[in-house]
């Protein structure tokens, strides 16, 4: 949206974005410091480089410099401390400074105005290129962003004229947000403090919180400990919280922003914080997490639900290593603990969350009731989830057999040794269109280039690598990504140029978990337990026993965060012996639609190995 902001400035203003804001905004603000892009940053005597973290190699590493000029009003403008001064009392001031008006009074406040709620309270929403927030009682107007290296916020309470600027130079640096609420504490007071707080509690009682709790939904382990006779939590890859005790045993984390609280329980910590609430189950010291006695309530609850409003929608509840759980497409699967009768929820969920059983008047299971912020979602009981049950017969040894005939035969695969294709991919809720092609080498090596449009423009480069050990990817808008921990080993996994015909490379336990529409298909549907890698299902037709679909995880390198992603397969061809999908679209919360149409595919053909290392080298392929 804000590349299409600058382009529309260029129209309309019949003058290019980059000229346009350094004369009618920086030279009216007295900017004189501020740059429109990384060559004449460069030419100023004092400019920062940039860094990046890795959380799985415990690296800092300095990143190269990099023009983003093909998308440069979303992020291309240098400035310093002081010159963002001018911005935050231009802002303060209503469109105003120094006697000089560049936004009208009505414009001012539509741009600072929510637009769209993100929370359902409405207490956290979207302006025009603003996030609209409540502190202590108080509208904040807030934004921050990202580019190689750098890391930014600003931030205003309007009715204090009181602005905040952090500039930093590590990429995703919590630190402006961690700072920020200090700040304002420290020239308004601090919010919510309880007049009758408890001054003293007693050593014992502060004691019995300590211990580790499973924080399930962000991938780590919170540690709450004694020191200097406080407790305080210790969080990876974040700074000190120590916790200041506001009633009972509920307490405020200082150094965190406004609006995190903890309340102990026996045996779970309960986690307040603006974007949800949590659970979160103390680990005992034998490793394994607490469970709450009523637990086994759930088990009564094992089965296939049907959406009432979707006959092709499925979820189940089914036991998962040892636990039963919620099972949501390619989501991990949710544990669930009773909290009251028929009412359970997960500790891997925000406690807004919850899952309700329907029963008839016999106290039968008739159905489920999944409680979301953004409503309840009712779904029909229809029998049990094992493969029996669903009239499945046949071995998945004798399944995946039937697959890889269909798919042409495992003889026909292995005189394959390599291949290129050349694809158009559209992504389809995000406006842009691309070009590329891609690389694969046996045993397991790939790489792909592909060039980006928007607008008419060709805005971007990606391109991706894997040697078979080790690989990454690399994006002209964006640091490169070197893959690490659990990401390599799902890059290995996937990149099996044989694919399917080694389906049992690595395997730890396959399973026909029944059938299932795509579409309009039947399909199998076979879960895949691997040894190293994250467990992939795939959705095989009952009629041609080709593969219509595959479900799986992206996890990352630089974070605990897991992107649920579906594809599907189409178009179906024969090419040297063997069919391949002409068609693949693939769906992730992220990028929405994703449609990959092969346009050229050729066999055996010599690929230079460049085009499978982090090195950027042209690369040829020919008969």
């Amino acid at each position: 949206m804000f590349v299409t902001a600058g382009e529309i400035v260029s129209k309309v203003q019949k003058q290019p974005w980059e000229k346009f804001v350094p004369e009618r905004i920086f030279k009216s603000l007295g900017m004189t410091n501020s740059t429109m892009s990384l060559k004449q940053m460069q030419k100023t005597k004092d400019y920062s480089f940039g860094y990046d973290y890795n959380f799985d190699t415990k690296e800092t590493r300095n990143l190269p410099l990099r023009d983003i000029d093909e998308v440069a009003p979303a992020g291309s403008i240098n400035s310093s401390a002081k010159d963002m001064t001018q911005w935050l009392k231009f802002i303060l001031n209503r469109g105003e400074l120094n006697g000089k008006r560049l936004v009208s009074e009505k414009g001012y406040d539509e741009w600072t105005k929510m637009q769209m709620k993100i929370t359902p309270n409405g207490k956290f929403g979207y302006g025009l290129g603003w996030f609209i927030r409540d502190w202590n009682g108080m509208k904040v107007v807030e934004h921050g962003g990202n580019i190689d290296g750098f890391n930014a916020l600003v931030a205003t309470i309007p009715e204090k004229k009181l602005g905040f600027v952090m500039l930093t130079n590590v990429s995703g640096s919590s630190l402006g947000s961690e700072l920020m609420p200090i700040v304002w504490e420290n020239i308004l007071g601090k919010p919510n403090t309880p007049t009758s707080a408890p001054t003293n509690v007693a050593m014992t009682d502060l004691e019995k919180e300590a211990g580790k709790y499973r924080f399930e939904a962000a991938g780590f382990d919170v540690d709450i400990k004694m020191q200097d006779g406080k407790l305080v939590a210790v969080v990876p890859g974040q700074p000190l919280y120590t916790l200041e005790n506001v009633s009972a045993r509920r307490y405020k984390l200082n150094g965190a922003p406004n609006g995190f609280f903890v309340t102990f329980k026996d045996g779970e910590v309960y986690l307040e914080q603006p974007q949800g609430n949590f659970t979160l189950p103390r680990i005992k010291t034998d490793g394994t997490v607490s469970e709450m006695k009523t637990s086994d309530a759930a088990k009564e609850l094992v089965g296939k639900y049907q959406d009432k409003t979707n006959d092709k929608a499925f979820i189940e509840i089914s036991e998962v290593s040892g636990k039963t759980s919620l099972v949501v497409g390619s989501q991990p699967p949710y544990p669930l603990i009773e909290k009251e009768k028929n009412v359970f929820r997960s500790p891997g969920l925000p406690d807004s969350y919850s899952v309700k059983v329907k029963r008839d008047d016999g106290g039968k299971i008739e159905g489920i009731v999944l409680v979301q912020p953004e409503g309840e979602f009712e779904f029909k009981h229809v029998g049990a989830s094992d493969s029996k049950s669903n009239g499945v017969t046949m071995t998945v040894d004798a399944l995946m057999a039937k697959t890889i005939d269909a798919l042409g035969g495992a003889g026909n695969w292995r005189k394959l040794n390599s291949r290129v294709t050349k694809f158009d991919i559209d992504f389809e809720n995000q406006g842009v269109k691309g070009t590329g092609t891609s690389f694969e080498k046996s045993a397991n090596r790939s790489g792909t280039e592909i060039s980006l449009t928007a607008l008419g423009k060709t805005i971007a480069d990606v391109r991706d690598y894997f040697d078979g050990a080790s690989g990454g990817e690399t994006t002209s808008f964006s640091p490169a990504e070197i893959y690490t921990g659990q990401r390599l080993e799902d890059v290995k996994y996937e990149n099996d140029f044989y694919g399917l015909a080694n389906w049992k490379n690595g395997l730890k336990k396959a399973e026909i978990k029944g059938t299932e529409k795509v579409g309009e298909e039947e399909t199998y549907v076979v879960k895949i337990q691997l040894e190293k890698a994250s467990e992939v299902t795939y959705y095989i037709s009952t009629k041609t026993f080709l593969p219509v679909k595959k479900t799986s995880i992206v996890v990352s390198s630089t974070s605990s965060q897991k992107t649920p992603i579906s594809e599907t397969f189409s178009d179906y061809r024969a090419v040297d012996g063997v069919m391949i999908p002409f068609k693949t679209t693939s769906m992730n919360p992220g990028m929405g639609a994703v449609v990959v149409y092969a346009k050229e595919i050729k066999h055996n053909v010599t690929i230079d190995d460049a085009a499978f290392k982090p090195k950027e080298k042209k690369m040829a392929a020919q008969r």
